[in-house]
């Protein structure tokens, strides 16, 4: 019920971003979505790419000298209304799972929004999730968009 995110760090510095996803696109690497973060030292840049190719990307990424790695996150399909991502959030405030950070994802599904969350507690807050009858995306239907 989770999906792979890579992140890479970048330096803060002019051009840094555009260089990535130059070595992406020449590698022909879909970038589905992403978020940028950024500390006083680093940015990090996040994003989801089809499972097929996050191996591939991640041997790219470190023969170009980058600091990659991949992670698990969860990917929910919400409804693209007003209070559509309140009714996700107090569900996980209720199972008291905390949110560290979370970001929309380039594509709809059947007219719905869709959300990457990293929590702090995957396990319980998917299962809240489902209990309460939030669809969950797989990373096959992810690889199918």
């Amino acid at each position: 019920m989770y999906i792979s995110q890579i992140s890479v760090y970048l330096e803060n510095e002019k051009g840094s971003l555009s260089r990535l996803t130059s070595l992406l696109g020449s590698h022909q690497m879909d970038i589905l979505a992403m978020t940028i973060a950024d500390t006083a030292a680093f940015g990090i840049a996040r994003f989801i790419i089809r499972e097929e190719s996050i191996d591939p990307c991640l041997a790219i990424l470190q023969q170009a000298g980058y600091s990659a790695r991949k992670n698990k996150v969860t990917c929910v399909r919400v409804e693209n209304e007003p209070g559509g991502l309140n009714r996700v959030l107090e569900i996980l405030d209720r199972a008291g799972v905390s949110i560290e950070y979370l970001y929309s994802f380039n594509y709809t599904s059947a007219g719905n929004a869709l959300l990457i969350l990293r929590l702090s507690d995957r396990e319980a807050g998917v299962a809240a999730l489902q209990k309460a009858k939030v669809t969950v995306v797989s990373k096959e239907e992810i690889g199918a968009l």
